[in-house]
């Protein structure tokens, strides 16, 4: 079984350099590779991490073809890139069709980042063109390191998702980062999926597992946030948890060979 990390971001190496101390700086974040591509890899050979989903942020509508230009350049088989979409692109349904064409499974969405609430009437046309695509989206979901605001709030992706039943969702951070409680109410149990991305050591270990059981082991996904943690620890820190053999081999590269088709 090959493991599978879904939730990593990386940058072009001339960007790299200065978007990761930015970061850093803003978020009180440490960051645990370069941000590059190759950096990535040199952190997979290390974790035994065999794929990396990198998950592109648009954080201007200017800026999504561009990224999903470059992210659909990618030859590496260890790399699976997500594209990128903001809410005030133009056109989304020929940018998601056109993404779709690429090659590329999906795209993240951040409501911190690009300031929109889920259940807003204006991302209708994103959603549809990614049920009539096939598109996975991925959502950071709940509060951020950078931002203050709550934008992602459980109640709105549920909303969001009654709307939209048709539509293959990731909710990353297991479902909203410092909203778990809420989570365990509205979210958990539902038709989408959740990552584990910058969760492990902030959600305690006992509210996690309960929390993986409550929603269903079969549609949850591991992710590192990479560069923002290591992969290697976070696959020890699950390791190190009350899980099966079969719900740890689930978790860290089953589901998300099913959900990627691979």
């Amino acid at each position: 079984m090959r493991i599978i990390d879904f939730h990593t971001h990386v940058f072009r190496d001339d960007i790299a350099p200065t978007a990761v101390p930015a970061l850093e700086s803003q978020g009180n974040l440490r960051s645990v590779y370069d941000g590059t591509v190759h950096g990535l890899l040199r952190a997979m050979a290390r974790s035994g991490v065999d794929i990396s989903v990198i998950q592109p942020v648009a954080t201007k509508p200017g800026q999504v073809c561009s990224i999903n230009d470059w992210v659909a350049a990618n030859e590496d088989p260890r790399i699976i890139p997500f594209g990128a979409m903001h809410p005030d692109f133009e056109d989304p349904f020929a940018e998601i069709a056109r993404m779709a064409e690429a090659g590329l499974k999906g795209f993240k969405m951040h409501p911190e980042h690009q300031a929109f609430v889920p259940d807003e009437a204006r991302l209708e046309p994103v959603y549809s063109a990614a049920q009539e695509y096939g598109m996975i989206v991925l959502f950071h979901a709940g509060a951020d390191e950078i931002h203050s605001t709550v934008h992602g709030t459980p109640q709105s992706f549920a909303n969001m998702l009654d709307d939209h039943p048709g539509m293959t969702a990731v909710l990353a951070h297991m479902g909203g980062y410092r909203q778990w409680p809420m989570i365990f109410e509205v979210l958990a149990g539902r038709d989408v999926y959740f990552d584990t991305a910058y969760t492990l050591g902030h959600l305690s270990d006992e509210d996690f597992v309960a929390l993986v059981h409550k929603h269903g082991v079969e549609h949850i996904l591991f992710g590192s946030d990479g560069p923002w943690t290591d992969q290697a620890a976070e696959l020890e820190h699950l390791r190190s948890l009350s899980f099966s053999a079969d719900e740890f081999d689930a978790i860290v590269g089953g589901n998300a060979e099913r959900l990627l088709e691979l």
